[in-house]
């Protein structure tokens, strides 16, 4: 199914004007807002050093430290057609299987989720394994969607963090409260990741034209594991105390914006 945002008419005008259409604690800032990616073809083997670029490089990581963990990461590649999704593939630490089918199975659930004709569409996913340790992984997927008779192609992003020992998604309420979050991102500390002044103006803009309730709603719904068939339309993770969290904007604005959050932020 694909994902649908209703967006002001007078924020995308403006919008098009300026682009041309185109930690493991809870953290609780309460106080300070209140109102306010069927063949699979390893592609390389475990890397030895943690990556340590931001998420918005929106590069492929070919993966991740696991001198500590014990864990091995992979990156593998579903390709059918001009399809193409990379997702993880874990080794090193006891039967691994159900958490690949899980990273696997969510990483190529985009598919559906766009709506993509696998015959005819065009897209492309590149996974960064942002983080893995004996407890959790955390994956990025970034890419474009180029659909047979479309105009443009759409940007992409997700992400998803997975419980190692249980084999289960974690997901943005397990270290941050939604409506907390909702209030920081309608606050004036609100800052955007990886984008230029001129370009967070206007993010700036449209966020201002939503409401807290709009966001407290969208980071309920934050994340996999997908609820019935629908697309999460905001996504999260947290990486050294950092909460990194996209939600949808308009085509104009990029598709997606993602908003960090730091513990120093005031």
């Amino acid at each position: 199914m694909k994902r649908t945002l209703i967006i002001p008419a007078l924020v995308i005008a403006s919008s098009c004007m300026l682009w041309g259409c185109k930690s493991k604690n809870k953290v609780d800032i309460s106080s300070e807002h209140t109102t306010a990616a069927e063949t699979m073809a390893p592609s390389t083997t475990a890397a030895t050093e943690a990556p340590t670029e931001e998420e918005a490089s929106q590069e492929a990581d070919k993966g991740s430290d696991s001198s500590q963990s014990g864990i091995a990461s992979s990156l593998a590649t579903y390709k059918e057609n001009n399809v193409s999704i990379e997702y993880p593939v874990l080794s090193g630490s006891g039967d691994m299987t159900a958490v690949n089918d899980l990273l696997k199975n969510n990483a190529l659930s985009v598919i559906k989720a766009y709506g993509a004709d696998e015959a005819k569409d065009t897209l492309n996913i590149k996974c960064k394994v942002m983080s893995i340790s004996n407890r959790r992984l955390t994956a990025v997927y970034t890419g474009d969607l180029s659909s047979s008779g479309a105009a443009h192609p759409v940007s992409i992003y997700y992400t998803n963090t997975v419980d190692l020992d249980k084999a289960e998604d974690v997901g943005l309420s397990t270290y941050a409260d939604p409506y907390t979050m909702a209030g920081y991102v309608m606050s004036e500390d609100c800052k955007f990741a990886g984008v230029d002044s001129e370009l967070e103006a206007a993010l700036k803009e449209y966020k201002n034209s939503q409401s807290i309730d709009y966001f407290h709603t969208l980071f309920k719904e934050a994340d996999f594991p997908l609820k019935g068939d629908t697309f999460p339309e905001a996504f999260s993770y947290e990486k050294q105390g950092e909460i990194y969290i996209s939600f949808s904007v308009p085509h104009a604005l990029g598709d997606y914006a993602v908003v960090v959050f730091s513990p120093d932020t005031k």
